[in-house]
């Protein structure tokens, strides 16, 4: 009979949320318990610099395990130039081969799902999740029509801030500009990367217009001239700037601390009970693919997971949902760049970054 069973999907191939951020809020986790969604995986990397006991990384499509796997299996493997051409970080033309030398270290079900990419793996596998699919298209077919590419670096160029905000306002917003943004950031722009409509409800003006409104600020702070995804967006690569996790000053400490990452595929709300209890959390945006109701049910299993104490720090694109709104009895507001607008995020698109803190009962 034949095997019916569904082949899962790789949906980011990155992670698109700022690492640095991440770090810099979710306080001292050295030795500490911490539950990290996987997502695209560099930023559970990422948590591995601050040399916490444990790195509990979930996420409920296997497929985003597996990539966690392979870049885990690549780090521990390779030398850094090694690891940044396997995923795509730099050119190669021996990929395959490469991943013929680790794939051993995988586990047999990710070994078995990457051996059937070899696509992906050709590709760079960096290149290859549904958003920078669409990045790509934009940076060679769209944004050409916009600026050139000596335009664009200049807008990454180090320069002073009331520079950048000038550059920004008088060279590079132009018409063309703002009908591309309202574009890239249309409803089926939005539907074709993550087909939730309930990302429409809260805003009857437009999407996009508020997303302008974002990049318009972004682009105007010198955090762009540094912003690997804003790299990303204009020239279809990170060239020299790459994640915060594979930086070569923070390469080594990732890589020595690999066998405090654990994997486990799951919804969170449930696989949190069977884990114990956690110092912090990095939840990415997972509380925006919730309804009222399950997000409050997903609030109480958070704090029950949660130390007294314990920061949980997420991001809203778009639907605003945050933990001590839901459930102030349990959780304290510590940072919201939706209202603390002067912390930088270099990802941009989301409205804000939220760290709650764990109340103690």
């Amino acid at each position: 009979m034949r095997d019916r069973r569904v082949r899962p999907r790789l949906q980011y191939a990155n992670c698109w949320e700022d690492a640095d951020l991440l770090l810099d809020r979710i306080g001292d986790i050295e030795g500490k318990r911490v539950l990290s969604i996987s997502s695209g995986g560099e930023n559970s990397l990422s948590l591995l610099c601050r040399r916490p006991g444990l790195v509990a990384v979930v996420d409920k499509n296997p497929a985003q395990i597996f990539l966690f796997e392979l870049k885990r299996a690549a780090i521990r493997t390779l030398e850094r130039e090694d690891f940044l051409a396997l995923m795509g970080y730099a050119g190669s033309r021996d990929r395959w081969e490469t991943y013929r030398l680790l794939r051993d270290r995988l586990e047999s079900a990710a070994r078995a799902f990457w051996d059937g990419e070899r696509a992906r793996i050709e590709a760079g596998v960096v290149h290859t999740g549904n958003t920078a699919v669409r990045l790509r298209f934009f940076s060679r077919f769209v944004r050409p029509l916009i600026h050139g590419a000596s335009r664009s670096r200049e807008l990454m160029a180090p320069k002073s801030e009331a520079e950048q905000a000038r550059f920004f306002r008088v060279v590079w917003d132009n018409r063309r500009w703002r009908a591309a943004g309202r574009m890239l950031f249309s409803k089926p722009a939005i539907l074709a990367v993550s087909p939730d409509r309930s990302f429409f409800e809260y805003y009857k003006d437009g999407v996009a217009t508020h997303i302008l409104e974002r990049t318009a600020r972004h682009l105007s702070s010198t955090t762009a001239q540094r912003n690997y995804m804003l790299h990303y967006l204009l020239f279809g690569g990170f060239g020299p700037l790459v994640p915060h996790f594979a930086r070569e000053e923070n390469y080594g400490t990732v890589k020595g601390g690999l066998d405090s990452a654990v994997t486990h595929v799951g919804d969170v709300r449930t696989v949190l009970p069977r884990l114990g209890r956690f110092d912090a959390f990095n939840l990415s945006n997972i509380v925006e693919y919730t309804t009222s109701e399950s997000f409050q049910a997903l609030a109480e299993v958070l704090g029950a997971a949660a130390n007294a104490g314990a920061r949980l720090a997420y991001w809203n694109v778009l639907v605003p949902r945050g933990l001590s709104e839901a459930a102030p009895g349990i959780f304290e507001n510590v940072l919201d760049t939706g209202r603390d607008r002067d912390v930088p995020d270099k990802g941009w698109i989301y409205s804000r970054f939220l760290v709650d803190r764990r109340r103690r009962p």
